[in-house]
């Protein structure tokens, strides 16, 4: 069984860009072993994730990212089985904001040609669109 998970959460700290580099590279590693696949985004010390994958696998992934001392309150926002990967060409597809960035990206173009195709669940949709432009839009 496929599942796909999206939960959000924030830095404990500000957080440096080698340091998210670093979380990228080894999360990247480990999701090709596992066949894990998602996307991350971040903006004002928040992270937005999305997770999918075997359901034994992605679940013990997020029981190891909820116990990560470098986030805190790690809300999960949906939990569902799918049949099919939404993202399966990246291992771990990352966009960071900054504030300067934000309004020439808005639109998150990659990441919305995913969420509008029709094999990407509606909850899901919505959700992962709701809360990319909470987090866009947080001061």
């Amino acid at each position: 069984m496929l599942l796909e998970l999206i939960y959000h959460s924030k830095a404990v700290l500000n957080i440096e860009d080698y340091e998210i580099e670093s979380i990228l590279k080894i999360s990247r590693e480990f999701n090709a072993k596992h066949h894990i696949t998602g996307c991350l985004l971040f903006h004002n010390n928040q992270f937005l994730q999305v997770l999918e994958g075997d359901f034994d696998q992605v679940s013990e992934l997020y029981k190891s990212i909820r116990r990560d001392q470098r986030h805190r309150s790690v809300v999960t926002l949906h939990i569902q089985e799918i049949s099919t990967l939404s993202f399966r060409n990246w291992s771990m597809a990352y966009q960071k904001f900054t504030n300067d960035s934000i309004k020439s990206t808005l639109g998150i173009d990659g990441f919305n040609k995913i969420i509008e195709r029709n094999d990407f669940g509606q909850t899901s949709q919505d959700i992962f669109s709701i809360m990319s432009k909470a987090i866009l839009e947080s001061n």
